[in-house]
Parts: C-alpha cells; structure tokens; sequence
C-alpha cells in the first residue's frame, strides 16, 4: 500500500511472506577418500594420507520468513514554508525467519541451537534520514539500526562460520554542493563521514552480554567530485 500526497511526500506499508523449500548448507564429510584425484602433476608426497575431510554444500531442512515494511518521506515545507528544503526519510521492517540445521556437521562458532534466523536478517531493520536540500546544498544525517543477527566469519582454516552478531547503530553524515550557474555548472563538490559514533562489530556467545570478540573500525571519511552535463 502506498499514499503520496501531490508530489511532495509519501507513507507505503507492505506485508511478505516466502516459504523455504530447503536451505543450502555446507558441511563437512569426515572419511572421504581423495585417491582417485590424486595425480602426479598434483604435488602430493607419496606418504601423505589420501583419506580426509571433504567440506561441500548440500540441501539441507527448509523454513520461512515473514514480515512488515514501512517507510515515509516527509518535506518539512508542508508544515511551514520557512522550512523549505527540510525533510525526513524513515523505513523500519520486521522479519520472522527461521531455519533448521542438521543435527550435525554443520560449522557454526557458538551457536547452541538447531534452529536459528537465516543468516544475515536482522528481526528490526530501522532507519532515519534529516535532510537539507535546496539550491545545490545538500546535507543529511543518517541513523541506521539493526538487531541482532546470525552472521558468517572465517575460522582459523579459512572456513566460513555461522556466528552470533549483536545489534549496531551506525551514523553517517554527507554534504555536498553544486554548482548552479557559470561555467562549472553541474560541478559538485561531495564530503561523506561514515560510522561518526565508532560503532563496534560485535560477536557473542548465546546471550548478547556473553561478548566473545569486539572489534572497532573507526570512522571513514570520503571526499568526492562528480561532474553532469
């Protein structure tokens, strides 16, 4: 559902659901022989051992995500008109997923239970736009917030790991002008700042408050220009 209001701001809402057939996991076979690809251009010493661990991607159980998206854009001129040029941005969304693990072989890194969210969907996903824009100017601050998550990292052997990730707010700044008139018309000059809080990337054990890694980051600058005709 979507309601504009003349050209100037909007309010949509949207409801989802996907049913999984099946998941793709990679999981490790213990006992695989390797015999059969070994050749002599392949380097491998006469008595190294030809039985090991062959890690490979298989279907695994299936499950569902659902939810609700709602977002809105909102020129603050048509609250007052010495507000021109001022507005808000906002999205928020709610997903339910769930998945279920095989029993065994799969490699997560702390994780103490079968069934668990798709990885990479957070349950809230929310942001929050202030912004300026008028006559070439333009600034906006940006709030982004996320809940927490199941994640992937690489182990010690380069393996891809399911691992518990706490939520994370992150705010960004971006100015930037353009020139309007005269020969460098189109030209515009852009300074971005990302993760102004020094948010940190957080793992956890089973609870949120059972922290087991922080790392920090820092903040990013970014100066750009950027030319159209």
């Amino acid at each position: 559902y979507e309601k504009y209001f003349d050209t100037k701001a909007y309010i949509g809402a949207a409801a989802f659901y996907k049913n999984l057939s099946t998941y793709i996991v990679r999981i490790p076979s213990t006992g695989f022989d390797f015999t059969p690809y070994i050749t002599a251009a392949s380097g491998v010493p006469a008595t190294a051992p030809r039985v090991g661990t062959f890690t490979q991607p298989v279907n695994g159980s299936g499950g569902s995500i659902k939810g609700l998206e709602l977002s809105g854009s909102f020129p603050l001129n048509m609250v007052a008109d010495f507000l021109d040029g001022f507005g808000i941005e906002a999205s928020y969304a709610y997903t339910d997923s769930q998945i279920t693990l095989p029993t065994g072989g799969v490699t997560v890194d702390n994780i103490l239970t079968n069934t668990i969210p798709l990885p990479g969907l957070s349950e809230n996903v929310g942001d929050l736009t202030f912004y300026f824009a008028k006559d070439g100017f333009e600034a906006r601050l940006a709030q982004r917030y996320r809940s927490s998550f199941v994640g992937e990292v690489s182990s010690c052997t380069g393996d891809r790991q399911l691992t518990y990730i706490k939520s994370e707010k992150i705010l960004d700044g971006q100015v930037s002008y353009e020139i309007q008139s005269g020969i460098a018309k189109g030209l515009q000059l852009q300074f971005q700042a990302q993760n102004l809080t020094n948010e940190p990337f957080i793992r956890y054990r089973d609870v949120e408050s059972n922290v087991i890694e922080r790392v920090k980051y820092g903040k990013t600058y970014l100066f750009g220009v950027n030319y159209r005709y």
